[in-house]
């Protein structure tokens, strides 16, 4: 079977339908609408991206070494109206996808009021995940716009030691058990550093996810920013080759985007 309808199969059968079909229509279809108009701007030479990214707080949950935001002072948190304004401005140009992502996106206050007040739109919350319970899964579930993007950052010890706090993978792991049982569409991130390489860029890695029922991956390579920065997490060359030559043979492999 063409690794495309193995794709779609898995979309159909392991799914929630009402969510699958939100997502084809509103990630979709309006992102390839989104996409013409962005065309459409720059023969104009006209400058409006197709989709965004939005910070939305430097509040968490967690300390990552070499997290690009800066958590010590005052918390900020993205007033509503100017969310309102960025998103309401995208519309009117025909850009409905925003990545949210923080600090963590989920402690800020107002994320639930965005998602019901633009149902028009389709959201990408890139979280830890740690503050999933099945309730909030299903209050996503019931917005119906949203995808998680999972952080995780190597697996039991890794983890710790990279995120600053205590059993962060296994907590991540039951965040994202709870999005999957209430039918998310599902991804995990991972920013690919020295010390998480060997046990998350590998084929049984993505084995356990498929298995898990998670449909996309989104790997990164480590950036030394940010207020502390660790260069010592950064690749070597021949490691930013592995990880291109990994992804290549993968999306060719395995049942699951990358």
């Amino acid at each position: 079977m063409p690794m495309l309808a193995k794709l779609a199969y898995r979309a159909a059968t392991e799914l929630s339908p009402r969510l699958a079909a939100k997502a084809a229509h509103l990630w979709v279809y309006k992102g390839m609408l989104a996409v013409r108009s962005y065309q459409s701007r720059l023969a104009r030479k006209e400058l409006y991206p197709p989709f965004m990214f939005v910070a939305l707080t430097n509040t968490c949950n967690l300390r990552c070494h070499g997290c690009w935001v800066e958590k010590e002072g005052d918390a900020f948190h993205l007033p509503a109206e100017d969310l309102d304004n960025i998103i309401r401005s995208g519309k009117r140009r025909n850009a409905y996808y925003y990545t949210l992502l923080g600090g963590e996106p989920f402690m800020h206050k107002g994320i639930w009021d965005i998602f019901t007040r633009h149902k028009d739109c389709f959201f990408q919350a890139i979280t830890n995940g740690m503050l999933f319970t099945e309730k909030n899964a299903d209050r996503i579930a019931e917005a119906g716009n949203v995808t998680p993007l999972i952080s995780i950052e190597g697996r039991e010890i890794t983890s710790d030691e990279r995120r600053g706090n205590k059993e962060v993978f296994s907590r991540t792991l039951r965040g994202l058990d709870a999005c999957l049982k209430a039918g998310l569409l599902t991804g995990v991130a991972t920013s690919v550093c020295r010390t998480n390489i060997d046990e998350l860029l590998t084929q049984s890695w993505l084995q356990e996810l498929i298995d898990r029922g998670v449909h996309y991956v989104w790997y990164h390579t480590y950036r030394p920013v940010g207020p502390k920065m660790n260069p010592g997490l950064a690749l070597r060359p021949d490691q930013l080759v592995r990880v291109r030559q990994f992804v290549v043979a993968m999306r060719a492999r395995m049942p699951i985007a990358i």
